[in-house]
């Protein structure tokens, strides 16, 4: 029987918590999918906002890309931006992760294994990277980035004469390339080839004005050939270029020593103490030899 608009129900069938949470129940089935699709829209805006360096927010913008990658960890957009904060943050075993779950996307594209075998190298796995980077320029012959890495893997492991070889591929490609000319000269200057490593230094000088490395660089060519006085007055020109680069201080204070002026190289000591303890201990104890 059907009850009339008087009669009561057979059966209460919920309390009235029971009601409210029904009710909110029938509009989250109502609004839900719409207020998931915005969040996520929010979320993703965010993300591009605090990646693209409009907000510094480095603790933030990790966690935020953490949980998208858990939520969508089919995204290789994700792992990109995970790859390149933790990069700047220096933290290696993390960007070494985010590369590799990008690997797993997208295992075909050369300049994604470049990252990892780049990602691999700055942990000390060189065998791990050297693969990587082979297998980018399997798949891409004219793969800048995978020979340049190449490169510097195998000065890693000491084979300075491959490390040329990779580094002077990589010039082949990008022939203007500043990075892959200060590779070429470590390589050159390792290889006791102190005349071709200046020059490669120069070069690399020319394109880039700003960058300080050359003159480090070209510092130690010279001082390893015994050219001291030469070499004082490149790290002499680095220090002024950059008043906060240590390695300049040290081998400036190496250079003292080699020609005797222990004073001067102590006094390099000093300034190192203020911006590299480790450095600066190394340097007093070849000053007290």
């Amino acid at each position: 029987m059907v009850p009339d608009e008087y009669s009561l129900p057979r059966q209460r069938l919920y309390n009235d918590a029971e009601c409210v949470e029904n009710t909110g129940r029938c509009q989250a089935g109502k609004y839900g999918p719409r207020m998931m699709q915005a969040g996520i829209l929010a979320i993703l805006v965010f993300i591009g906002v605090i990646c693209a360096g409009l907000l510094d927010s480095s603790g933030l913008k990790a966690w935020l890309l953490v949980g998208v990658a858990n939520t969508y960890s089919d995204n290789a957009r994700v792992y990109t931006f995970l790859k390149k904060h933790y990069s700047t943050l220096g933290q290696s075993a993390r960007t070494v992760a985010a590369c590799e779950s990008l690997v797993k996307l997208k295992p075909t594209d050369p300049v994604v294994q470049a990252l990892l075998g780049g990602a691999y190298v700055d942990v000390g796995r060189i065998q791990d990277a050297i693969v990587c980077f082979r297998e980018a320029i399997s798949l891409d012959p004219n793969c800048f980035d995978a020979h340049l890495g190449l490169g510097r893997a195998h000065l890693e492991r000491g084979r300075y004469g491959e490390a040329v070889d990779s580094c002077e591929r990589a010039l082949q490609i990008q022939p203007r390339s500043a990075d892959a000319l200060l590779s070429l000269g470590i390589a050159l200057s390792s290889s006791g080839r102190y005349d071709e490593a200046m020059q490669a230094f120069k070069r690399a000088k020319e394109l880039d004005p700003h960058i300080v490395e050359p003159q480090v660089l070209t510092g130690r060519a010279y001082l390893r050939a015994g050219m001291c006085e030469q070499a004082i007055e490149c790290f002499k020109g680095a220090v002024q270029a950059d008043a906060k680069h240590a390695q300049a201080y040290y081998n400036l204070g190496r250079a003292y020593l080699q020609v005797g002026d222990k004073d001067l190289a102590l006094e390099q000591c000093r300034t190192l103490q203020q911006l590299n303890p480790y450095l600066a201990d190394r340097l007093h104890s070849l000053v007290e030899q």
